[in-house]
């Protein structure tokens, strides 16, 4: 057998998440029968760096699959996958890699982007991919609430009530915001996220800036709490992207943002 690593961008609208579910309606699902297909082979090991919730996006999705040896001709095997998967799904990349190498447990940092909409108009060419909030207040003191969180902490308040985590500990490296007229996108690099971990950032750190939340005004002190009631709520999935995953060593975020933006345009 060997080892081959396959990233996959997608769009979340329409599908049940990364992870397989009885209904056969998560990506997991659409790309394992498109593997069985091309690949002539049954119910393949496979395994992703990051098991993506309903609705959210991914640029860059890292997947490991045991192919039988003799190898095919993997820029055929990719051709077919494009073909056989359903819109809005997309492989951007095949190769062999070590037969050790585990997208989850040798990934060493992952990067989300989140974008919001503060146009007072709906744009067709983004809308199911950000938040219209149609207002933000102070961007600098918006950004300044995200980046008390930068560091090792506890992040049970922005933890779902639903997470199997057996520790809330969590490290984030760094946190950036990128302005472009309406459109800001939250950049946030970490060696791990909880459970809807980063949407309940974002929800939290929105409705601070619009004053919603009395009780604790400050992102570190919700924080010190550690109690999930205590924070925002929780942004939709649509505004949510993976956009990056590091193995081997830390790219730094900027480096990150520069990259994406140079592969990914939006039309505005």
């Amino acid at each position: 057998m060997a080892r081959i690593r396959f990233d996959i961008a997608y769009k979340g609208a329409g599908f049940n998440g990364w992870q397989s579910q009885p209904d056969g309606s998560a990506i997991q699902d659409h790309f394992r029968k498109a593997l069985e297909t091309v690949l002539r082979v049954s119910d393949p090991w496979l395994v992703a760096a990051s098991r993506t919730d309903a609705g959210v996006h991914a640029e860059m999705q890292v997947v490991a699959v045991d192919v039988p040896e003799p190898l095919p001709d993997l820029m055929k095997v990719r051709r077919s996958l494009n073909a056989l998967l359903p819109g809005g799904v997309g492989v951007r990349s095949v190769e062999v890699v070590d037969p050790g190498f585990h997208p989850v447990y040798q990934s060493i940092a992952k990067v989300y982007r989140y974008r919001l909409w503060t146009g007072d108009w709906d744009n067709p060419f983004i809308d199911d991919q950000v938040w219209r909030i149609r207002q933000l207040n102070d961007a600098n003191s918006f950004l300044g609430d995200l980046r008390t969180l930068v560091g090792h902490h506890d992040f049970s308040s922005f933890c779902a009530a639903d997470s199997s985590a057996k520790t809330r500990d969590r490290t984030i490296h760094d946190i950036r915001l990128q302005v472009n007229g309406h459109l800001l996108d939250v950049w946030i690099q970490g060696s791990g996220f909880l459970k809807q971990m980063v949407r309940n950032i974002v929800g939290t750190a929105v409705d601070l800036d619009l004053g919603k939340l009395e009780a604790a005004n400050s992102m570190a002190g919700i924080l010190a709490l550690k109690d999930r009631t205590k924070a925002g709520r929780t942004a939709p999935a649509r505004g949510l992207s993976l956009v990056h995953i590091d193995f081997s060593s830390l790219t730094p975020l900027d480096r990150v943002v520069k990259d994406t933006d140079r592969g990914f345009k939006v039309a505005l």
